[in-house]
């Protein structure tokens, strides 16, 4: 979000300093995201706003009154997705040798609605009009995929691979589709609404990782294992009491599905080393992606140390 209020090229600069001044050790890349607010909802016509309490967070204007009327359609010359393009290009300028570009999330299917129709609206529509909700549902998975496709080129994709939000790497494109609307419809609806645009969502992808955001996601948590497109799970409890809560048999739970899975919520770090070492121990190691840190290179190489002895015994 920086990018949005300061000097682009100053940020550039810091961000070659900051990789310049840290040791990425294992499977750790350095990467940079270029979100600048939901660029899906702002081409299909929503107003952005940045929240005056929180200068990171973006939220779109509800601007779907009438479904009849509405057009939802690729439109690469929106402002938002012109300077995301922009970003993309100034950062590659300088830093192909340095770091991954993280394009912005796209968030599509039931979500990309409630941003642009409103939460209650939709919900209401989805008993009242379920036609008209699932035309344009059809409707936002074709410009989905049309800024997808242009997002992918201009980061490089086919040349460096693709990372994730989340810090995950892969040599093909991956994605993190989600369905944050989810907590709120019962798992006929999410059969009805979701799955069916969601399998469509991950069909240019090689590989997915879903955000399963919230305890009242977690009862569409089978139906989303069973998707083959889905290899992995990332957890994100939400706010408040449930930020707390001890959520390892959760994780079991998925292990039991057999998908892979990214600890750590929104902020992605698992900073406590112990409670990483546990997992280790309780789940199937080799299914588990974490992002952490350490104060010295030698207090990384012997968490790892630690970490390759319990996986082996």
């Amino acid at each position: 979000m920086a990018c949005l209020n300061e000097d682009v090229d100053k940020v550039i600069e810091r961000v070659i300093a900051w990789v310049a001044s840290h040791d990425f050790i294992g499977e750790a890349i350095p990467s940079f995201s270029v979100h600048v607010g939901c660029i899906m909802s702002a081409m299909l016509g929503a107003k952005q706003v940045v929240h005056p309490d929180s200068p990171d967070t973006v939220w779109a204007v509800p601007c779907l009154e009438d479904w009849d009327k509405f057009e939802i359609k690729f439109n690469p010359d929106e402002s938002y997705f012109k300077m995301t393009i922009d970003l993309i290009r100034r950062f590659r300028q300088q830093c192909d040798d340095r770091l991954l570009i993280v394009r912005p999330t796209l968030i599509s299917g039931l979500d990309i609605l409630a941003a642009l129709r409103g939460t209650e609206k939709l919900l209401m529509d989805l008993v009242m009009i379920p036609d008209k909700v699932k035309k344009a549902l059809d409707d936002v998975d074709v410009a989905y995929k049309k800024t997808l496709d242009m997002l992918l080129k201009e980061q490089g994709v086919d040349i460096f691979g693709d990372i994730t939000r989340h810090q995950m790497y892969h040599p093909g494109s991956i994605g993190v589709p989600q369905s944050d609307i989810s907590c709120m419809i019962s798992p006929q609806m999410y059969e009805e609404f979701v799955t069916p645009w969601l399998k469509k969502e991950l069909n240019p992808l090689d590989a997915a990782t879903y955000h399963l955001d919230g305890p009242g996601a977690v009862q569409h948590l089978e139906a989303i294992c069973e998707i083959n497109g889905v290899d992995s799970i990332q957890w994100q409890p939400g706010a408040g009491e449930a930020m707390t809560q001890d959520w390892t048999e959760l994780y079991k739970q998925i292990d039991s599905f057999g998908k892979k899975q990214v600890l750590g919520g929104g902020g992605v770090l698992v900073e406590d080393h112990e409670y990483i070492k546990k997992l280790c121990q309780e789940l199937e190691w080799k299914n588990l992606f974490f992002v952490t840190t350490a104060t010295s290179k030698s207090e990384a190489e012997s968490f790892l140390h630690e970490l390759e002895k319990i996986c082996k015994g």
